[in-house]
C-alpha cells in the first residue's frame, strides 16, 4: 500500500479540521481590549485545540516518514482517528461557549483523550507491521496517555487542572525527542 496517499488524506482533514476551527472563532462584539478580554476562554480553548491538532500532524508525519509499510488495520485505524479528530471543532466551540459546564469541558477532554488513544493504537500498528525497533513506546507516550484520560476524567470536575494537564503534556511534546544513534 501507497503511505503517501494516508499521509494526504490525513493532511487534507486535518487543514478542514483546523480551518473549520478558526471559522468558528466570532469576534468581539465591541471595539475595546474589555471586549476581546471577554472572549479569553474561548480564545484559550482554540489555542490548546491548535497546538493539539498541530502536535499531531508533526507526529503523524514523522511516524508515516519512518514507516516503509502500510496495511489495511493502520488505514482503519488513521480514519479512526481522523474521525475522533473531527470532533475538535465541535468539542472547542463548546466549551467556548460553556466554559464551566461540566458536559462540555468532560466531552472536551474526553475527545482529547480518545485522540491520544487512537493515535497510539496507530502507533502500535505500524510497529508491528514496520518493526518494534523503530517505533519504541517511551516516557512521554506513556504519560501522555495517563494525563489524557485523567483530564477527561475530571475535566468536568476539575478543569483548571485538566486544561494545566494538558497543556503541560502538549508543551513536552513540542520539544523534539533526540534519538539515540
Amino acid at each position: 500500500m501507497e503511505k503517501n496517499r494516508i499521509e494526504a488524506f490525513s493532511d487534507g482533514v486535518l487543514a478542514i479540521i483546523i480551518t473549520i476551527m478558526v471559522l468558528e472563532l466570532k469576534q468581539p462584539a465591541g471595539d475595546g481590549i474589555s471586549d476581546f478580554l471577554k472572549l479569553g476562554h474561548v480564545l484559550l480553548a482554540y489555542i490548546i485545540s491548535y497546538f493539539f491538532i498541530a502536535i499531531y500532524w508533526v507526529n503523524h508525519h514523522l511516524i508515516f516518514h519512518r514507516a516503509k509499510r502500510i496495511n489495511v488495520k493502520i488505514l482503519w485505524c488513521n480514519i479512526t482517528w481522523l474521525f475522533v479528530m473531527s470532533f475538535i471543532p465541535f468539542a472547542t466551540a463548546w466549551i467556548g461557549s460553556y466554559p464551566q459546564s461540566w458536559t462540555p469541558l468532560t466531552f472536551y477532554f474526553a475527545v482529547l483523550a480518545l485522540a491520544c488513544i487512537t493515535f497510539h493504537l496507530m502507533y502500535y500498528l505500524i510497529a508491528c507491521e514496520n518493526g518494534h525497533e523503530l517505533f519504541k513506546m517511551g516516557p512521554k507516550n506513556i504519560a501522555s496517555l495517563i494525563i489524557y484520560s485523567g483530564a477527561a476524567i475530571i475535566g468536568g470536575t476539575y478543569p483548571l487542572v485538566a486544561y494545566v494537564l494538558v497543556a503541560a503534556i502538549s508543551a513536552w511534546w513540542i520539544v523534539p525527542t533526540k534519538k539515540k544513534a
